[in-house]
């Protein structure tokens, strides 16, 4: 780490994104099997002497450099793409990060007298606002951990909101009490196509995977949202709804939308019934338009 501020040091690493991909290094996306294997097989177990022993700082950094580094996937270090949606990361992006794991920052308290990490964030966040064509002043605006994050965030907003609606809060009184005084008998999750983030996400909101409900608009594009049917679902008496829109299905990079008017109508629905959108942004589809909305 001790060239990591040296940017002559890292010119050539940060150069590569212009390069073309002949001339750059050629990075296996998986390792070979054996490679996986033997360093499975040295992993520390339970019934090894010492299993819980300290070892020189050196040797676990040899150990884990020798063994552990070639048996990981590469996908970081390559153009190709690997599951989960972990494919390669820009250079300036993979410095960044190791920038950021060696200086160690919270920016969950505010400390203008003692870092500007914070400013730096809140001007990333405005960036981000930008890029997505949202209001220069949203203020709803934090970043999460990832998938599952960012799906509890959302469901969270969205069952205190449906709730708030209804003259209840379940910060106050608690899911149930609040569900009570606002008369709620369901609460529900309407989507299409949705990640399993989505139902991880109800189950720990307290909602339960049985509040996701499926409305594929056809078998053949199970990720386009049946808008006749979430009229039909958001007119049920005693139900608020949360309706989760796949903002670029992970497996096809399908919208659940296809057109401003579609989202139009949805937030005409959502406002009629005071139903709360969530927008899930899973990934972009490369060669379809992105329109304004």
């Amino acid at each position: 780490m001790s060239d990591l501020f040296d940017i002559d040091a890292q010119a050539v690493r940060l150069q590569q994104r212009d390069l073309p991909p002949s001339s750059l290094p050629q990075s296996q996306t998986l390792p070979p099997l054996e490679l996986i294997h033997a360093a499975s097989a040295i992993l520390p177990h339970p019934s090894d002497p010492g299993f819980l022993s300290g070892q020189p700082a050196t040797d676990v950094a040899r150990h884990i450099t020798e063994h552990i580094v070639p048996a990981l996937c590469g996908q970081s270090q390559s153009s190709r793409y690997f599951g989960f949606v972990t494919g390669g990361v820009l250079p300036l992006a993979e410095w960044a990060d190791n920038v950021v794991s060696h200086m160690d920052q919270n920016v969950q308290v505010h400390l203008p007298e003692q870092s500007v990490s914070t400013f730096v964030e809140n001007a990333a966040l405005q960036m981000l606002i930008g890029l997505l064509r949202l209001e220069s002043e949203w203020k709803g605006r934090t970043f999460t951990t990832g998938a599952t994050g960012s799906n509890v965030l959302g469901l969270a907003c969205g069952r205190e909101a449906v709730l708030q609606k209804k003259g209840a809060s379940v910060g106050e009184l608690g899911l149930l009490g609040a569900c009570v005084k606002a008369g709620v008998s369901e609460i529900q999750i309407l989507t299409s196509g949705g990640h399993s983030s989505l139902s991880k996400a109800a189950s720990v909101v307290g909602l339960g995977r049985a509040s996701v409900k499926e409305l594929p608009r056809n078998s053949a594009q199970p990720w386009k949202l049946d808008l006749d049917a979430v009229e039909r679902e958001l007119a049920r008496p005693g139900t608020a709804s949360i309706i989760a829109v796949s903002m670029g299905e992970v497996n096809t990079g399908g919208y659940a939308l296809d057109d401003v008017d579609e989202w139009k109508r949805l937030r005409q629905l959502a406002d009629r019934h005071d139903a709360w959108i969530h927008a899930d942004g899973g990934m972009f589809e490369p060669n379809m338009p992105k329109p304004r909305f």
